[in-house]
């Protein structure tokens, strides 16, 4: 983990204005000569692009509760903190007060990877926080993930179950798409929700949405993309091929090629041979990308 950490500081410090510092075995953070946030942390991930906030960690070992094996397991509670080195302070699904979170693999992605917003987790659960420290979602969840469209979320719920399903909530936390889909992809060209209910259940079908959550279409077949006038279904067996449904007049067309990506309302992005290609929608005409 530290090793990763340290790479993570080089990088950051690229683009941001401060630095992680060490005193002893202790790790801080320094704006040129001006100390920011003391070295009393055994971790530090700097601050983002914008100096807006930062994650200080200290470690902790956690005996075994096993009585006949005497082991240790090293965590890390951390705080994030902005550049008045003030903490944040959420309130969790529970109606409790949080300002103490986990270390993981994904914080410093969560961190990192949007100008605007972070991630935190707390208990296992995500939330998701504004660079100001202001609380933007308030349910927990088992995964939050940013999507092509600004103010959606992709959101993931853990069921009691253990099966894990996938909706999608506005930045107010409406939910636009109910937990009832294993994966859901957005056309931002033509406003369109395309979801997937790939194995939950058999015999349950993938749809289209608008963005006011209203459904459109809906298929037993696997939609791999949308757009007003045509559905794109990619079957799996026998073999791998996609057919291109035009929804006007319900006539299909066989498109093999091992991958496809949406150009725009009346384009595909395909695949062949290795080779990229335009697919246009409306005529089935194959030709090369333009250069």
């Amino acid at each position: 983990m530290n090793k990763l950490l340290y790479i993570i500081f080089f990088i950051s410090t690229l683009t941001a204005q401060t630095l992680p510092f060490k005193t002893g075995t202790k790790w801080g953070i320094k704006q040129s000569d001006k100390i920011i946030i003391n070295a009393v942390y055994d971790t530090v991930l700097n601050f983002d692009i914008n100096t807006k906030a930062c994650l200080a960690c200290n470690k902790t070992k956690i005996a075994s509760t096993n009585k006949f094996i005497k082991a240790f397991t090293t965590v890390y509670t951390c705080n994030y903190l902005n550049f008045n080195n003030k903490p944040l302070s959420i309130k969790t699904d529970t109606k409790d007060t949080c300002s103490v979170f986990s270390l993981s693999k994904n914080s410093a992605k969560e961190l990192y990877d949007n100008t605007n917003y972070f991630i935190v987790t707390h208990k296992s659960k995500k939330y998701l926080i504004d660079k100001n420290f202001n609380q933007i979602t308030f349910n927990g969840y088992h995964n939050i993930a940013f999507s092509s469209e600004p103010n959606f979320l992709i959101v993931e719920e853990k069921q009691i179950t253990g099966q894990i399903l996938t909706g999608l909530i506005n930045l107010k936390e409406k939910i636009i798409i109910d937990f009832n889909y294993s994966g859901i992809k957005i056309n931002t060209t033509d406003s369109l929700i395309i979801t997937c209910t790939s194995g939950i259940n058999a015999g349950i079908n993938d749809d289209v949405y608008d963005y006011y959550g209203k459904k459109i279409n809906s298929f037993r077949r696997h939609i791999d993309l949308a757009t007003k006038k045509f559905i794109i279904h990619k079957i799996f067996e026998p073999n791998e091929y996609y057919i291109v449904y035009n929804i006007n007049t319900k006539a299909e067309k066989i498109l093999n090629a091992t991958e496809v990506k949406l150009q725009n309302s009346n384009e595909l992005l395909i695949k062949l041979k290795n080779e990229w290609l335009v697919y246009d929608l409306n005529s089935g005409e194959i030709k090369p990308l333009p250069k």
